[in-house]
């Protein structure tokens, strides 16, 4: 799936998921619901990674080769270091880091904006996989819950299709 990025040049999930297979994390946002089914195409990867400090360091060495860098204005030159990822990760707060790689946009979000992280969010989460790989996704309802919480009319869009896809699947 390759899409323009206005942040990172093209956006390929694939190559970015496979790039972190030795991290634990759990989609969620917008290639969480195209994952579900949702026709809507996003152009970034938002994950949840667990922030303990063993997969912090797998996610700074998965990185590296994908040369992340901040791609916030103003910080535009900043590496994505095994420091700067410990210490968001062990912010009180939480956060995000909004990432550029080569392989796109990748959004690391240590909370989410209702304050939950990795441990909340695991056991509301589901491994789906192909014959190539496995990727941990944010439930159905989770994801639905997620985005009724955020509240922009593209999230409204898609809660919509969620709730149909939901309820064919029953």
């Amino acid at each position: 799936m390759s899409a323009p990025s206005r942040d990172s040049g093209a956006f390929d999930v694939v190559l970015l998921l496979d790039a972190l297979t030795t991290v634990d994390y759990i989609v969620v946002g917008g290639v969480a619901a195209t994952l579900y089914g949702s026709p809507r195409l996003t152009m970034d990867l938002d994950i949840v990674p667990d922030p303990s400090p063993a997969n912090v360091d797998c996610l700074a060495s998965a990185l590296e080769p994908l040369h992340a860098s901040i791609r916030e204005p103003g910080r535009r030159k900043l590496p994505a270091t095994r420091e700067l990822l410990h210490e968001s990760a062990q912010a009180q707060r939480g956060g995000q880091l909004r990432l550029r790689t080569r392989h796109g946009p990748l959004d690391i979000l240590w909370r989410l904006h209702d304050g939950r992280g990795y441990a909340d969010l695991a056991p509301r989460s589901a491994v789906l996989s192909d014959s190539e790989r496995q990727v941990r996704v944010v439930d159905l309802d989770a994801l639905i819950e997620i985005k009724i919480a955020a509240g922009r009319a593209r999230d409204r869009d898609d809660v919509a299709i969620l709730q149909r896809i939901r309820r064919r699947g029953r």
